[in-house]
């Protein structure tokens, strides 16, 4: 699965909107858009790590190590 796939799988299970996601982690909303849709492949590691602890899963999980 891929860390689209996944991001987008996390916040539909916790519920949120893109824009809840982005503000949390600050990041703008098309660019968590982009990262779910897999048009951005190459997320810094800052806003992975942030992801990560929005979504309270460690960083191996979200990107799939």
């Amino acid at each position: 699965m891929s860390v689209g796939a996944k991001l987008k799988r996390l916040r539909l299970k916790k519920g949120e909107s893109l824009q809840n996601v982005a503000d949390a982690v600050g990041a703008s909303k098309a660019h968590i858009w982009e990262l779910e849709i897999g048009k951005s492949k190459n997320p810094s590691l800052d806003l992975l790590n942030k992801l990560a602890d929005h979504f309270e899963v460690t960083l191996s999980q979200l990107i799939g190590e």
